[in-house]
């Protein structure tokens, strides 16, 4: 078993980049710059992670406090229509969102003006970063 090892272990290291990863390229890296603010007329995001996907649309905002519409679908799916939310440099902290199923995850939301996403960093059930980009939000009454 062990002269095995040390036989596949150079091919392993030898191997094609996509084997090995992306190149160092890594959530955490991300680009979030820019000094502009949240678009004050509705606007969508979405992004996914492993098996889970996050959308949010943002219904209303006037500079400083809006509503969101949170959604999350996976094996840890939840949903909460109307949450208020602040903006203060571009973090926003998200209010009344914990009797909507979402008490499951712990996050943080940084918008990205010169990208134009949002960074969601989890922290609760996994620990990770996902991207959520501007889509187009869909028409009233559509799903």
């Amino acid at each position: 078993m062990v002269c095995l090892f040390f036989f596949v272990l150079p091919f392993l290291a030898s191997g094609s980049p996509s084997l090995r990863g992306d190149g160092g390229v890594y959530v955490d890296s991300v680009q979030c710059t820019g000094s502009g603010t949240l678009p004050t007329q509705p606007v969508c995001f979405s992004g996914s992670v492993l098996l889970e996907t996050f959308d949010i649309e943002v219904v209303s905002y006037d500079g400083k406090v809006g509503t969101v519409n949170l959604k999350a679908e996976g094996s840890q799916s939840a949903q909460c229509d109307g949450a208020q939310f602040e903006n203060e440099d571009n973090a926003i902290t998200i209010e009344n969102d914990k009797g909507c199923g979402l008490s499951k995850y712990d996050y943080t939301v940084r918008y990205c003006p010169d990208q134009d996403s949002l960074i969601v960093n989890l922290v609760k059930p996994f620990n990770v970063r996902v991207v959520l980009t501007s889509k187009l939000c869909p028409a009233a009454g559509e799903v």
